[in-house]
């Protein structure tokens, strides 16, 4: 445990204290039967363990317990809905690396936190607008930003990934506003119906759960699969899978600039990630010469496009966005390769893709290519737009450069191939 964890973890320790002393001290609690706390609380514990995702590649754990907080956080007081959460969340889940004790306490801290501020929350607003529904979504939103705000935090302070990719946030999202619709439909049906509501509720959410898992799943597929061709890649040219991850990050930058819808930009960064895929198929000989290439290894070159192309086409989860790959290497003015497609005819993401991967090239430059400077790479884009490039892509690119987006890379003077 580092440092950095232990002062976090002393914190939320801290908080959990003085927050719980605040709720029991203000807010107190009222009497409740010992079958009421073991009903709310079973029915949370079985909420918890039944809709549990897992997102591997993030090693992140989340359950759709929400719905189930709802008539907790308007029937009990907020230090007793807290304690209920506190509770009825235990995980049985067995993990790989056993029982880790500061995980255990870090969790049930942050369930309580948050559980406690969501109710208090719900409380509030409730007393200021009489509106149960506006209550509950106001409890919703504290309790997604205290509980993924904790989860950030930690992984942080642990030196762990902080790479969330957006899809995987855009899914917690859904799964909150799905929550809270369900919370709100289970809260009237326990006004109307009282407990056995609970139990028919368990199972839709099951249900529910069962397609939000299929998306997470693929999101892990899709990362691990292209984890894995990223190291075929690293074995069969150390220098090209560097290449493909700083060409990925110059993708995000440029996408993003130019306004891209994310699930569009995302699509076109993982194209980015491995579009030198299809390298593979070249021979070592030509991907490690140190001098020219002749006009026939050119020629072997060129054909890796289109050998990515085929080894991907037939994997459900990658084919997605292939054309991107495969007319990368594609000019504006129809003089590249495979097909010489021209103009607009060049899928968006490939004109995207080829301005960044010729920036990478410039920077960094080959074993027979010396780097570029940022000026001979400005008047290299400007020479090349509407021949090479996209003009308004190379244009935004040029802009970020003379923004000093890309200083760190120019200021570090990193540019022997091969080194990322």
């Amino acid at each position: 445990m580092t440092n950095k964890l232990k002062y976090f973890l002393f914190s939320v320790f801290f908080l959990f204290l003085s927050f719980s002393l605040f709720l029991y001290h203000f807010h107190g609690i009222k009497a409740l039967s010992f079958f009421d706390l073991l009903f709310f609380t079973l029915m949370l514990f079985l909420s918890n363990n039944i809709t549990a995702l897992d997102h591997s590649i993030n090693q992140i754990s989340m359950s759709i317990v929400l719905p189930f907080l709802f008539p907790i956080m308007a029937e009990f007081e907020p230090f007793q809905a807290a304690v209920i959460a506190l509770i009825g969340t235990c995980n049985l889940k067995k993990r790989e690396k056993g029982f880790i004790w500061y995980k255990f306490l870090f969790n049930r801290m942050m369930i309580f936190i948050t559980a406690g501020a969501a109710s208090l929350c719900f409380r509030i607003v409730l007393g200021h607008t009489n509106t149960p529904v506006l209550a509950f979504l106001a409890a919703t939103i504290i309790y997604f930003i205290l509980n993924n705000g904790l989860v950030y935090l930690v992984i942080k302070s642990s030196g762990g990934s902080q790479n969330i990719s957006f899809s995987y946030f855009t899914q917690l999202i859904k799964i909150v506003f799905i929550s809270f619709f369900l919370g709100t439909v289970l809260y009237h049906g326990f006004l109307k119906f009282g407990k056995p509501v609970f139990l028919s509720a368990l199972l839709f959410v099951y249900i529910i759960k069962d397609f939000l898992y299929a998306k997470i799943k693929m999101l892990n597929s899709i990362t691990q699969l292209t984890e894995s061709f990223l190291k075929i890649i690293d074995l069969k040219d150390h220098y090209t899978e560097g290449h493909c991850e700083r060409v990925a990050r110059y993708t995000e930058t440029l996408c993003t600039a130019m306004g891209i819808k994310r699930t569009k930009a995302e699509q076109i960064v993982n194209i980015a990630r491995i579009h030198d895929i299809g390298k593979i198929n070249v021979s070592d000989e030509i991907l490690k010469s140190s001098s020219s290439l002749t006009a026939e290894e050119y020629n072997e070159i060129k054909k890796h496009s289109l050998f990515g192309y085929q080894l991907l086409k037939n994997i459900d989860l990658m084919n997605n966005g292939l054309d991107i790959l495969l007319h990368h290497h594609e000019h504006y003015d129809g003089k590249g390769y495979p097909e010489g497609k021209k103009g607009t005819d060049i899928p968006f993401g490939s004109r995207i893709l080829a301005v960044c991967d010729a920036f990478d090239v410039m920077t960094y430059g080959r074993t027979y290519k010396p780097a570029m400077s940022k000026e001979e790479i400005i008047q290299e884009l400007e020479r090349c737009s509407s021949r090479q490039f996209d003009p308004i892509i190379a244009g935004k690119m040029i802009e970020l450069i003379n923004k000093g987006v890309f200083d760190d890379i120019f200021r570090a003077g990193r540019y022997k191939a091969g080194i990322s």
